[in-house]
């Protein structure tokens, strides 16, 4: 088993470390699902562990080892406050994770790569956009558009919407970057991110290479365990090709 570490980072960002030692250079950031945390994707973790990264999970605002009523006062709400509510989540835990990486950084580790799952995936590529230090991007079940599924465009929401990274496609793809779909999915639909990828197909030469984009036909948000598997096994090659130069 993989030697495990539990520390926080700036004294209030937890974080849950997964490597054989002597530990390797790329470290991967693992973002959850909203209403999870990094314990939930212990097993993911101890499957880019036995890959031979550094697995790196984080707690986001309001989760895991730091939640509050912030969850369950969201439960509460409708359109469009739960959707200006998650947005600010997003770039909370965008700014968390920024940090997360200067602490690994400063370890040693490098390249850093990022997956994120639904709520965590909109984080990831939040991320990939901002900072340019993220060599490899794996989305799954997330959105670069911040638009909301239903309700109405408050000016709250449009001015969150202006730091979506569906605006600045070629610094969210500067590097190499995996989009995962379920086509059955009605939480986050699939056509915000096959569009994204589209952007890069149609819009420059080279791209097709680039950025891959995958889409579970059959799945709903909460995949078949088939098309999981699949889909993570895929994750895990592509992070390992990206980030060992195989």
């Amino acid at each position: 088993m993989p030697d495990t570490y539990r520390f926080l980072v700036d004294g209030h960002i937890p974080v849950l470390k997964l490597h054989f030692e002597p530990r390797p250079g790329p470290a991967v950031l693992v973002l959850h699902g909203l209403g999870a945390n990094a314990d939930t994707q212990y097993g993911e973790l101890n499957a880019l562990a036995h890959w031979g990264l550094s697995a790196v999970g984080v707690d986001a605002p309001h989760h895991g080892a730091r939640r509050d009523a912030w969850l369950d006062e969201m439960a509460g709400l409708g359109f469009p406050e739960s959707h200006a509510r998650l947005l600010h989540a997003i770039r909370e835990a965008a700014r968390d994770v920024s940090r997360v990486i200067d602490h690994v950084v400063r370890e040693g580790h490098g390249p850093i790569g990022l997956v994120g799952i639904s709520f965590g995936a909109y984080t990831a590529l939040a991320v990939a956009a901002e900072d340019s230090r993220v060599q490899a991007t794996v989305s799954l079940l997330g959105s670069p558009d911040w638009s909301p599924r239903e309700g109405p465009i408050t000016e709250e929401i449009r001015e969150l919407m202006r730091h979506a990274p569906v605006h600045r496609p070629w610094d969210c793809a500067r590097h190499p970057l995996l989009l995962v779909t379920a086509g059955r999915d009605t939480v986050v639909p699939p056509h915000w991110a096959r569009d994204f990828a589209r952007t890069f197909w149609e819009g420059a030469s080279g791209w097709d290479s680039h950025v891959e984009y995958v889409e579970y036909s059959e799945s709903e948000h909460m995949m078949r365990q088939q098309d999981w598997e699949a889909c993570w096994d895929r994750s895990l090659r592509f992070l390992r090709r990206h980030l060992y130069h195989e």
